[in-house]
């Protein structure tokens, strides 16, 4: 699996896949600079971050990753690869890895930011959420790169972008807050204390119940297990075109 793995990451070299790696979350803290101020840069970058550009950087990583595949017939290798589900878990890891690298680029860009324009939010909190934000978004990896497979990268894009902008921002403040599109947002709220609307969660509201992180963070990570699983195993299936 190791070989799968280093040979899809060399794959990305000189790719703009490989650009989105760091250009996400410059692109975020640099925005909210310009939009909202340094004084605002932790809570506004962190609001636009886990709401838009970190699903639509990931989502099209995964969906390039697997459309550049596409196009080059999988390099000759779907129909020599005796377990061709290993193929496809290369790529899911190597989307695993891409979206903690991002998530940790962002987490050290807002901390300096933090430095130089003033700490709205401690950095223990900012990095837990970080890494919540990692967990939480990694189960939508496969799910993304099996709707590109089956019906291009733009509707997967499209998609992610409305269910985690759309159904993220209605869900993540109700009690059905457990929609795994709105995990996310829902979990920043008692880590950061930021609403999916980029207001403060106010002080004693049930919204910073931070009961509601253990929870979400085992249904993510049960979904990428089972969704990984389950794509891995039609991937298998599929014969060579």
């Amino acid at each position: 699996m190791l070989n799968f793995i280093q040979s899809e990451w060399l794959k990305q070299k000189h790719s703009f896949n490989k650009m989105l790696l760091w250009l996400a979350p410059l692109f975020t803290i640099l925005l909210t600079l310009v939009l909202m101020g340094g004084s605002n840069l932790q809570n506004g970058a962190y609001n636009w971050w886990y709401t838009m550009l970190l699903p639509g950087s990931f989502t099209m990583f995964s969906a390039f990753t697997v459309t550049r595949e596409q196009k080059k017939n999988r390099h000759g290798l779907f129909g020599l690869a005796v377990r061709k589900n290993m193929l496809w878990n290369a790529q899911v890891i190597l989307c695993t890895l891409f979206l903690f690298m991002t998530c940790m680029i962002f987490f050290i860009g807002i901390t300096v930011g933090g430095i130089l324009f003033g700490e709205a939010i401690p950095m223990a909190s900012s990095f837990c959420a970080s890494l919540v934000l990692f967990i939480s978004f990694a189960w939508e990896i496969p799910l993304w790169m099996f709707v590109t497979e089956k019906m291009g990268a733009f509707i997967s894009i499209l998609l992610s972008l409305f269910c985690n902008f759309g159904i993220a921002v209605i869900c993540a403040v109700k009690s059905f807050w457990w929609v795994p599109f709105s995990i996310p947002a829902r979990l920043m709220c008692p880590l950061i204390g930021v609403l999916p609307n980029g207001l403060q969660v106010e002080a004693g509201s049930k919204i910073a119940d931070a009961h509601v992180i253990f929870p979400g963070m085992l249904i993510s990570i049960v979904l990428y297990i089972l969704l990984t699983l389950v794509t891995s195993l039609w991937f298998q299936k599929r014969e060579v075109q």
